[in-house]
């Protein structure tokens, strides 16, 4: 086994962050040195996460400071803009980015379909949690050139809305309800469209849940045949993706770090309809990303993961 790696996250305080701290407390491979939260430094974990088990406090060093430590690994758990000013100062470590900044410029990290080119990277974008679950449902058959057209309907549980109070992660609004939004243009349709080469339909809705993510994903296909054998194919040895025959729901996914994909029926008219489930917090955010971790320092792909 590799040697014990030291890492960081930055950002620990929001949800993805939370739950970062979280898998990466159980990891046998590594020492965390920091968690870093520009809006509670000090301040015991369990101030941001009630249900907090120990008495770990966020990290009182600025960026500069954990820079200065040159750990082996920073996380990026951090909103919008921040990873694009703060990657730079991190020159002597491999970096994760979890935001959208540096997707479409640093290597995509999704495993199923780049697992070697992730391994000999220096710095990740992790993929979104919408994306992962639409191109896991569609790669298998895109990559045989079977696809002519895919539209993918999502639904994600409100902590995908982050912490910051909006209509989308407020409790009383979704209550008994359902959000649609960002019906043509949601910022995950451009890292989809560009993994598989096509165009491609997306539309997401928040639902009364905390946790949890389900891709409804409809491919129009060439030919016909038994295409979950297809699925089957591609993602045997896959750790962190299961097949089944069975139309998958939260409960198959939360908590965990894998995603499931189920339902494969077909109406006789080319269309395919199959079901993508995952928790936005696990497979769709920090369990992606200590997955590209393992890749990148050399542990094993599932240590540390609650598969």
């Amino acid at each position: 086994m590799a040697s014990r790696k030291t890492v960081a996250v930055l950002g620990a305080s929001g949800y993805a962050g939370g739950e970062l701290a979280q898998i990466l407390r159980g990891h046998p491979g590594v020492e965390v040195v920091a968690l870093q939260s520009e809006s509670s430094p000090g301040k015991p974990l369990k101030t941001a996460f009630p249900d907090w088990q120990g008495e770990e406090r966020f990290s009182e060093k600025t960026p500069e400071q954990i820079a200065a430590l040159s750990p082996d690994l920073v996380f990026f758990a951090t909103s919008e803009g921040i990873a694009k000013r703060l990657a730079p100062l991190f020159t002597k470590s491999k970096l994760i980015d979890l935001s959208r900044d540096w997707r479409g410029e640093w290597r995509y990290g999704l495993p199923e379909m780049f697992r070697g080119e992730i391994a000999e990277a220096d710095a990740i974008a992790n993929p979104g949690c919408y994306a992962t679950a639409c191109l896991l449902a569609a790669w298998p058959l895109v990559k045989e050139g079977l696809v002519e057209r895919a539209v993918f309907d999502g639904k994600s549980g409100y902590s995908g809305a982050g912490r910051k109070p909006n209509e989308r992660n407020d409790p009383k609004v979704l209550a008994e309800n359902l959000l649609p939004y960002h019906l043509t243009r949601h910022a995950h349709v451009a890292e989809i469209e560009r993994a598989l080469g096509m165009m491609v339909h997306f539309t997401p809705h928040v639902v009364p849940a905390f946790r949890g993510l389900i891709v409804t994903a409809h491919l129009f296909v060439r030919g016909d045949g038994n295409f979950r054998e297809l699925y089957e194919e591609a993602y045997r040895g896959e750790p962190a993706v299961k097949v089944q025959e069975g139309i998958p729901d939260f409960r198959d996914i939360r908590g965990k770090d894998r995603a499931v994909l189920g339902g494969f029926e077909s109406d006789g008219r080319g269309r395919l309809v199959v079901v993508s489930a995952l928790d936005n917090l696990g497979k769709g955010a920090a369990g992606q990303a200590v997955q590209n971790m393992n890749l990148l320092l050399g542990f094993p792909e599932t240590q540390g993961l609650r598969l």
